[in-house]
């Protein structure tokens, strides 16, 4: 059941919040199916925003048959069994070049055994597909990539079923010509990448990246836990992740973040590269494990910078999440695409040092688990549409936010990227249980916001400088539920055009945390009941249980209350409400 979903992440943060339909007042902590009562107009709603979130330039996934083929036939394929510094290799393709084992030609390569100091290079035909297949490999690097992929139409890498690989790059990279597109990454290709399989692999990407492709990386399912001093999992076009699961930390986790605890700039935020975060242990027999500077001909780079962010999933074009349990740590953004990202399910639990999802064009969640649970910003793009999920969000800024322009600035500090206020920016609920805390604004369109369905809990801000709400054009809702906590400094309400009833109560007092609020109507029965988890002076309640005329009343604290009548569509009670005083809302 969602709402029980929804309900054990609320418990985990510790906010209370009952919903009643109809039935008698009773003590409750369960979210039931009739939580959410959606209105009629609804489904119509949804229908009629489809084309136009659709026609916003979200990419769709795709997947061939190779990416998805982790079948291999030992008796057809080339077989290499790494010893150290030596192979043996049993087959065709692929060739010795001292310690770097280059394949030419399309086929199957199986790869087991202990590597040390070497790599595994793939120069084929552009039109050729090549598939590798990590069987139990431990690999190292003293000067470069692990895998490098300079030329091929695609390779796919196979995790072969319970096999442990792990892969270790160097922290300083041997170029031989540093303008040509050369590796910064453990797993790097110029070309498509795929990985499948029921295996585990461990990368640390002590230079930039764990993986990086410069056309799509598709990960399909297997076992992952990434450490990379850049971007975790980044794709110059389209990233696609079908399943799979593991943990992604990248420059050094959130705890290396843009801000402190404080809310500070931490000056040092933004120098990723190098040697970051854990490596797997040093062996005698490994001497290139990325902790010794290599000295060697050519040009040796001790500062990556060839990437210049760290976030934990990176694309250039798009970001489409199928599926996938993943857990993120990062000092950049955790997803953060130049395009847009779209997820229609999957559970991705994230500790943000800058944003937790951030996309330069459309963000659009249709479904899956996403769990925010440290981020300057929360979700930010130029559109944000909700459609379904479980979705909970702590920001130290805004937690949802729309803003026109897109986030060109590589090392820039949060607030200082290129946004602006454009008509083309929205924000739209129509379903899904969603949470906000925020210590700026709760919910920050720069143009519109629509909701019409789903549920929407914002414990928004406990100073008078942001607001629950915060939007330059109109808020219109018209399903769905929403509640909302906070100061009353900034405060507004959803816009008279709304078709739905709301409900504004400034008190003159912050309320302490865990004040227990509860809203009856004339015959004395619940309609709602939350107890935040900070302190407060503003309350806001849209519900399609609040009915136009009807006289409700709002108790809070020891027992104080207001009477409010809804003669109208958005109604204040009380003092102080500075920023609702600039909507079209009625006061009373």
């Amino acid at each position: 059941m969602k709402g029980l979903k929804y309900l054990a992440g609320l418990m985990a943060v510790g906010l209370s919040l009952s919903l009643f339909s109809g039935c008698d007042s009773q003590s409750s902590s369960v979210l039931t199916e009739t939580t959410v009562v959606m209105s009629e107009s609804t489904e119509d709603a949804e229908q009629n925003n489809k084309s136009e979130a659709v026609g916003n330039g979200l990419l769709v996934g795709n997947y061939d048959a190779d990416d998805l083929d982790e079948s291999w036939s030992e008796g057809k394929a080339t077989i290499i069994k790494c010893n150290g510094e030596s192979s043996e290799i049993s087959g065709n393709g692929i060739q010795a070049d001292g310690n770097i084992l280059k394949i030419t030609q399309a086929g199957t390569y199986v790869f087991s055994g202990k590597m040390s100091d070497g790599q595994i290079q793939v120069n084929a035909d552009k039109n050729d597909v090549v598939h590798i297949v990590l069987g139990g490999l431990t690999a190292s690097s003293g000067s470069s990539s692990v895998i490098y992929g300079i030329q091929s139409k695609k390779i796919v890498i196979t995790l072969a079923k319970g096999q442990e690989n792990v892969l270790n790059d160097a922290s300083s990279y041997v170029y031989k010509n540093v303008s040509e597109d050369e590796p910064n990454a453990c797993i790097f290709s110029k070309d498509d990448v795929s990985i499948n399989g029921e295996g585990s692999l461990k990368i640390y990407g002590n230079y930039g990246d764990g993986i990086c492709s410069k056309g799509d990386l598709k990960i399909i399912n297997g076992t992952y836990r990434i450490t990379a001093a850049q971007n975790g999992l980044q794709a110059e076009t389209v990233l696609q992740i079908n399943g799979g699961s593991g943990s992604i930390t990248s420059g050094g986790g959130s705890s290396n973040a843009s801000y402190d605890e404080n809310g500070q700039i931490q000056e040092k935020w933004g120098q990723w590269g190098g040697q970051m975060g854990e490596q797997e242990p040093a062996d005698s027999e490994m001497p290139g494990d990325g902790r010794t500077p290599v000295e060697e001909s050519g040009i040796t780079t001790e500062d990556s910078g060839s990437s210049d962010s760290a976030k934990g999933l990176k694309g250039g074009v798009g970001i489409y999440l199928n599926g996938g349990d993943f857990t993120i740590d990062s000092s950049d953004d955790s997803i953060h695409c130049n395009g847009s990202v779209t997820v229609n399910d999957g559970t991705y639990i994230m500790d943000s040092g800058d944003d937790g999802i951030h996309a330069d064009q459309a963000l659009r969640i249709n479904g899956g688990i996403l769990q925010i649970n440290k981020s300057y910003e929360g979700l930010e793009g130029m559109t944000v549409d909700i459609r379904d999920g479980e979705i909970n969000v702590t920001s130290i800024d805004d937690g949802i936010n729309s803003a026109g322009g897109s986030d060109t600035l590589k090392n820039g500090r949060p607030g200082q990227n290129s946004f602006a206020s454009e008509d083309d920016c929205w924000i739209r609920i129509s379903g899904g249980d969603i949470y906000v805390k925020a210590s700026g604004d709760g919910i920050d369109s720069n143009r519109n916001l629509y909701m019409d369905g789903g549920m929407l809990v914002v414990e928004g801000p406990e100073d008078s400088a942001n607001g629950t709400l915060d939007y330059e054009g109109k808020a219109e809702i018209s399903g769905g539920t929403f509640i909302g906590t906070g100061s009353s400094g900034m405060a507004m309400a959803f816009s008279n055009s709304s078709t739905q009833c709301s409900v504004n109560v400034v008190v003159d007092t912050m309320l302490p945390s865990g004040t227990m609020v509860t809203v009856t109507d004339s015959s004395g029965k619940d309609i709602l009941s939350v107890s935040p988890t900070k302190s407060f002076n503003c309350i806001q309640i849209s519900s399609s249980l609040l009915v136009y005329g009807e006289i409700y009343t709002v108790t809070y604290g020891d027992g104080d209350s207001k009477e409010i009548r809804l003669d109208s569509v958005s109604v204040w009670s009380g003092q102080g409400a500075v920023g609702g005083s600039r909507g079209d809302q009625n006061h009373t």
